[in-house]
């Protein structure tokens, strides 16, 4: 347990001294006793913050509204990025610079307005960019199939989880034979 002597103004008008009168009072001690979750999770343990429900009801529906209107802002970023494939893998820097910044959108906030699937999808388009050499892009192809998986996941939301795996591992499985390919020629 912590223990703390203070003698503070404060504590001595609490003890019932007054500092004006000039006695040495006794020291005030204040013991904290730490919680269950303190003795079980460490002394770094901060305890969740409680929410008034009427203020998480509140942002449960700002975020249901949010929802809405960023379904339509996703169909138009995955149009974006439909149109940039070809001028990225040709060389367009301007192209890749916004591929990228779209994606890297998507994996940031897809999750949280309803869209996880297209955001993993996008987060493996990021991950590839991110380590993307010049004939990754000449060749196209990993990136064409990322933004075809974003868009279906945009399109039919409610795909089985187990197609969605097989995607991903497609990719994943896909970018490795591309680098590998690429290391063997180099």
């Amino acid at each position: 347990m912590e223990e703390r002597s203070i003698t503070s103004r404060l504590a001595r008008h609490l003890a019932g001294h007054d500092a004006a009168t000039g006695e040495t009072p006794p020291d005030v001690r204040f013991i904290r006793v730490p919680s269950i979750a303190e003795r079980k999770l460490g002394a770094d343990y901060v305890a969740p913050m409680r929410l008034d429900p009427r203020v998480l009801n509140q942002m449960q529906s700002t975020i249901r509204t949010l929802e809405t209107k960023y379904a339509e802002a996703l169909s138009a970023q995955v149009a974006m990025l439909q149109l940039l494939v070809e001028p990225a893998v040709k060389g367009d820097s301007d192209a890749r610079r916004r591929l990228y910044s779209l994606s890297h959108d998507m994996r940031g906030l897809a999750g949280t307005f309803g869209f996880p699937i297209a955001g993993r999808f996008a987060d493996s388009l990021c991950r590839f960019v991110e380590n993307c050499h010049e004939e990754d892009w000449r060749d196209g192809s990993v990136i064409r199939y990322h933004v075809d998986a974003i868009r279906d996941a945009v399109d039919n939301p409610g795909t089985d989880p187990a197609i969605t795996m097989e995607t991903l591992n497609a990719l994943e499985r896909l970018i490795k034979t591309t680098r590998g390919n690429r290391k063997m020629a180099g």
